[in-house]
């Protein structure tokens, strides 16, 4: 190497050097330039739009399964139970933040919008499990014998009220009431509903027939008239 050419290193490596430094001084002066904090004593605001942690508010939540069946890497699972009222009781609700993508299409199609995405990003471990938050604390199980335990106490409370509706009802309609009928003896055809209701009409209609056969059998007969021929 020429002594030209190692003067012009030296020459380059001031220059460089100068030009870094200049740029050094300025973010260091000026206090509107934008500094490092010190972390982890000091952070950075995040957006507001910024996609964290994922949270379940569990008291609005009603169980529809709708982020469980979008979620491309399933990372949320939940369990639910029908409650004495119909409605979905969660049993478990779990969000594996190691397998998240954060992608927000769970927060997206949530009905009830429980789910959403906090600010949350920082969750170092040496175990996976702890990268699972469950939103339930209470053990699962628990919760399912609960709730059969109520929806059989309801099931118990509607036949009992069912019950006493059914043995109200005959005591309410009372005895049936008396139309002065009597019954029959076993044999004896009943009377039409027009001899029942009128029995003087019955007994002239029966009379009519023998008035009417007696006055033929006295009645003689005419001789036939002049000019009328007889026929055998």
């Amino acid at each position: 190497m020429g002594l030209k050419a190692y003067l012009y290193d030296i020459w380059e490596a001031v220059a460089t050097t100068a030009k870094g430094m200049r740029i050094t001084a300025r973010y260091g002066v000026d206090p509107r330039e934008t500094i490092t904090l010190q972390y982890p004593e000091e952070r950075w605001e995040p957006s507001e739009r910024f996609r964290g942690f994922l949270y379940n508010d569990i008291k609005r939540c009603t169980s529809c399964t709708m982020c469980v069946r979008v979620c491309p890497v399933d990372c949320i699972s939940l369990e639910a139970v029908r409650g004495a009222d119909k409605k979905m009781v969660l049993a478990s609700y779990d969000i594996d933040i190691g397998r998240c993508m954060y992608c927000g299409l769970c927060v997206e199609v949530c009905p009830p919008k429980s789910l959403k995405h906090t600010s949350g990003y920082e969750k170092a471990s040496v175990n996976r499990g702890d990268l699972i938050l469950h939103f339930v604390h209470e053990d699962a199980s628990e919760i399912k014998s609960r709730v059969a335990k109520q929806v059989a106490e309801a099931a118990a409370k509607a036949e009992a009220e069912k019950a006493a509706k059914a043995a109200e009802e005959p005591q309410a309609s009372g005895p049936a009431p008396d139309d002065g009928r009597k019954e029959l003896p076993a044999g004896q055809p009943a009377s039409p509903p027009a001899a029942a209701a009128n029995p003087e009409n019955q007994g002239a209609a029966e009379k009519k027939p023998a008035e009417g056969a007696k006055e033929d059998l006295g009645k003689p007969e005419e001789p036939p008239k002049k000019g009328e021929v007889e026929t055998p």
